[in-house]
């Protein structure tokens, strides 16, 4: 165990003395900084004057002047010559302080790459977030933009949806108010023929008519050898203006097909068919009952 002890001692004590004698140094040059430099000295030039080479007047005591005391040139003060600065011994480092430094060197720089390598993490990890954030409320505002949309397009489509109805049932109205028109003015006119039908009935001319088809049918009927006493058939004619036999449709008849056929050519012999003394008589559609005369 001593041994142990002392091998961790012996890097603490050198990494005390190196400090220490850091702390020394940076001392000495501080109070070299703060000394005040040496005052500087001034040189002052001068010549020897023989007193046979002085003027009269100076000899005699007698000034012809007032004297004037010589400028006195003082020459710009030198700067202090640089000091050689002292050599700061540096101390032994043993093997072992400077492992310890270095190790303690690569830890602090293992910790400095540590803590940018987290600074860096926690700025990419603030950055996804910040994004994250940016991407949640853009989806945000895409959402209440379209739901914005789709409540003006279905606000917009209602008031189409009701325009249309409203003008469905306008339509409808017209439409109605129209066939109510048309029923009315159809039973007016249905009304009218039948007054004008019952009038001419009263009148005879109907009768007169109908008497008048049957009399020209018979007279252009052939009589076939099957037709027995007693025949009758209900004819459906269809005739244009002016009485032009357009068809003609058998009904009941009691006569066999020789019968049938030669009363139907009868009806188309007879075309065109004499018109009414009333021409409101007139009918397009003719139902006439063929009872021949025996």
């Amino acid at each position: 165990m001593p041994w142990l002890v002392r091998a961790q001692v012996r890097p603490l004590l050198g990494s005390v003395a190196l400090h220490v004698v850091f702390l020394l140094v940076i001392g000495i040059a501080a109070v070299r900084w703060r000394a005040d430099p040496p005052p500087a000295q001034l040189a002052i030039e001068g010549n020897v004057v023989r007193y046979e080479d002085l003027p009269r007047s100076v000899r005699t005591g007698k000034p012809l002047r007032d004297p004037v005391a010589p400028e006195v040139t003082q020459p710009a003060p030198q700067p202090p010559a640089p000091q050689p600065e002292p050599e700061i011994p540096q101390p032994e480092v043993s093997a072992e302080s400077a492992d310890t430094a270095s190790a303690a060197a690569e830890a602090e720089r293992k910790a400095i790459e540590s803590q940018r390598a987290a600074d860096a993490l926690r700025r990419e990890q603030a950055a996804r977030e910040g994004a994250a954030a940016d991407a949640a409320a853009a989806a945000e505002r895409r959402a209440e933009e379209d739901a914005r949309r789709k409540a003006a397009a279905l606000a917009q489509e209602e008031a189409a949806a009701e325009a249309r109805a409203k003008q469905e049932a306008q339509a409808a109205a017209a439409r109605d108010a129209k066939m109510k028109s048309q029923r009315e003015a159809e039973l007016r006119r249905a009304l009218a023929t039948e007054e004008e039908g019952e009038a001419l009935a009263q009148s005879g001319v109907m009768d007169e008519y109908r008497a008048l088809l049957i009399q020209t049918i018979e007279r252009n009927w052939i009589r076939p050898p099957s037709a027995r006493a007693g025949l009758e058939c209900t004819l459906y004619v269809n005739q244009a203006t002016g009485g032009t036999v357009i068809d003609v449709q058998i009904g009941d008849c009691n006569g066999d097909q020789a019968v049938r056929e030669s009363v139907a050519n009868a009806v188309y012999r007879s075309s065109p068919l004499p018109a009414p003394r009333d021409p409101r008589a007139f009918e397009r559609r003719l139902v006439i009952v063929f009872k021949p005369t025996e």
